[in-house]
């Protein structure tokens, strides 16, 4: 299950409705809106399966499939940033545990 890592917060800004992704170093990602509603889901304690859900209530013309992959794809690059990460593992960038 994935989970944000610890420290990093969803912050949405109240007169744009944009979300960010921001770490404990300070580095920002601003979100698009599939991420912002991804994201959200798991910043809540949803599962990968409720932000797909998510999108495919927020996107129901788009295949599964697609949601799907696009959602992999996004979750696998903010893996490699640091800031998503498997629950139980050490919320501390390059830790080996």
């Amino acid at each position: 299950m994935l989970t944000l890592t610890t420290g990093v917060r969803v912050v949405t800004d109240p007169a744009t409705g944009r979300a960010n992704l921001i770490s404990p170093a300070g580095e920002v990602w601003t979100l698009n809106p599939t991420a912002a509603v991804a994201v959200t889901e798991l910043a809540g304690g949803g599962t990968v399966g409720s932000a797909e859900e998510a999108l495919a209530r927020r996107w129901p013309a788009v295949p599964r499939t697609r949601l799907r992959a696009d959602l992999d794809a996004l979750l696998g690059k903010l893996q490699e940033a640091g800031v998503v990460r498997q629950r139980g593992e050490s919320g501390v960038r390059g830790s080996t545990r």
